[in-house]
């Protein structure tokens, strides 16, 4: 996603597709982060944890509604035990106080495992991508339960306004 222009569909698909995969091999292993669909600026992604809490976005964005789930171990942790974890979790969202409904992606190789103080990773997401005229301007409350209750308040900025004129 190029600076000054709004994030478009397949820069919200990489960020639910490609988060722990391609996306952290591009940032980890290059020093610009153009085109690098980690989303490294956080412009597209929305998650229902602290530091997404009151974040402004562009109503001329799309946007990705997520969250993930990371699980490993040492250097024999498998696969296979990562998606029996991943294949029991529930996790349902709410926005605006309306369920939303969210697709989980396969489970794959998360290629930064130290950051978790892993060896070995694997991870799944569950989201929706956001076309631009999904999310009015204005105040959305996200919430998610997977385990625990999470929940953040976000804001769209009209365009011209707020971050939509950086």
């Amino acid at each position: 996603m190029m600076a000054g222009q709004p994030a478009s569909k397949g820069d919200a698909t990489a960020v639910l597709q490609a988060f722990g995969g391609a996306g952290f091999a591009v940032r980890l292993h290059h020093e610009a982060a153009e085109g690098a669909p980690a989303d490294p600026h956080d412009r597209v992604s929305i998650r229902p944890f602290d530091p997404w809490n009151n974040r402004h976005f562009c109503e001329l964005d799309w946007h990705t509604i997520l969250i993930a789930d990371i699980e490993g171990g040492d250097q024999g942790y498998t696969e296979q035990e990562a998606k029996d974890v991943i294949d029991r979790m529930t996790v349902a969202f709410t926005l605006d106080g309306t369920p939303l409904q969210v697709e989980r992606t396969a489970v794959k190789r998360f290629l930064d495992p130290d950051r978790f103080d892993l060896e070995v990773a694997y991870y799944a997401q569950w989201g929706r991508v956001m076309a631009p005229d999904d999310l009015a301007v204005g105040q959305h409350t996200l919430s998610v339960v997977s385990g625990d209750f999470r929940g953040i308040a976000f804001f769209i900025d009209a365009a011209g306004t707020g971050v939509c004129t950086q």
